[in-house]
């Protein structure tokens, strides 16, 4: 820290809101992402190049799902972080990498959707799966290194036994925290709405594009926007308060207390994307939902002829013929 002195903190205030909203995510996301995940895998098969980014997403997601039992753990135990500096920087620095992995991601599905519609000719060939599976590894690698570059050496405080937690920050935190809101945040926001506005513009130019079309593709670009504005929205907006602040503040600890709920709601609204991304996005997609649905079918289907089999083995173990076999034998 760049003081010996700690800030006191009421941890209680965000138990139980954060471990209501991590519970609900855990409960719903886990298993509807694992979903989708099968469905695009049945997909993937025809090199889609929009799937590829699509499945890195869901990916995401899930790593993101399965760190949330242990802050659970955390907030029940008033932020006391029981399992060691190891566990707290492999689920800190994880945290941060999904998260802004999630939003390159979703920039990326935004971009895709801009150049197949308003250039549909000129980057149809370059749209390989073999490119979106270079362009994601890239993405995995460079946000793994700017994470790291940020959050190196640690995230643990051994002093209080937090976790990811800081008060106050470390200057060098807040520079890093602004960093990631002007390229984890403002950047992509940008992206967002200059695609919008160029395809929504194609859209009503194209004679041969039907409403339905019209529809599925506004609503992908509607889902992404809300994702960004409820789920990211409001940690960017108050982190960008807060750490600037920092740096024109003479009392932080008095700032840290102020923004400590607020910001920790905020922060706990981030996973909600966990929920969105496959209730919302994957599902609003045709070829997905219906390979989606072909699926569970099948499956459904396998089971029946599974319980069909078992039924029919019981009719006959109980049938008059099968029991004077036995008296024979």
């Amino acid at each position: 820290m760049d003081s010996n002195k700690s800030c006191f903190i009421d941890f209680s205030r965000d138990q139980t809101g954060l471990t209501v909203i991590y519970s609900i995510v855990f409960t719903l996301g886990f298993p509807a992402n694992l979903l989708s995940m099968w469905g695009l895998y049945q997909l993937l098969r025809t090199s889609n190049f929009l799937n590829t980014f699509i499945l890195n997403l869901l990916v995401s997601d899930c790593l993101q799902l399965l760190t949330l039992p242990m802050w659970i753990i955390y907030l029940q135990n008033n932020h006391k972080w029981t399992y060691g500096r190891t566990a707290c920087d492999f689920v800190g620095f994880l945290f941060y990498i999904n998260l802004y992995a999630s939003i390159v991601f979703l920039s990326l599905v935004a971009l895709d959707r801009y150049t197949a519609i308003v250039y549909p000719l000129r980057f149809s060939k370059v749209r390989t799966a073999r490119l979106a599976l270079g362009i994601s590894l890239g993405v995995w690698l460079i946000t793994f290194l700017l994470i790291l570059t940020g959050l190196y050496p640690s995230v643990y405080d051994d002093a209080q036994e937090l976790c990811l937690e800081y008060y106050p920050v470390k200057k060098k935190y807040a520079i890093f925290k602004i960093g990631t809101i002007v390229f984890g945040f403002v950047l992509p926001i940008f992206i967002l709405g200059f695609t919008s506005v160029k395809i929504r513009s194609a859209l009503r130019s194209s004679p041969s594009v039907t409403q339905g079309e019209r529809r599925r593709i506004m609503g992908i670009l509607c889902t992404i926007t809300l994702i960004f504005v409820v789920v990211f929205g409001p940690y960017h907006l108050v982190g960008t308060y807060k750490f600037f602040s920092y740096f024109f503040t003479a009392d932080k600890c008095l700032l840290e207390q102020k923004l400590f709920l607020v910001y920790r709601f905020c922060y706990g609204l981030t996973s909600l994307n966990n929920v969105l991304d496959p209730l919302f996005y994957i599902f609003i997609c045709d070829d997905i939902r219906r390979q989606l649905w072909r699926s569970i079918s099948c499956l459904m289907q396998r089971r029946k002829s599974l319980d069909s089999g078992v039924h029919l083995r019981e009719i006959i173990e109980h049938s008059p013929e099968k029991k004077e076999n036995k008296i024979v034998l």
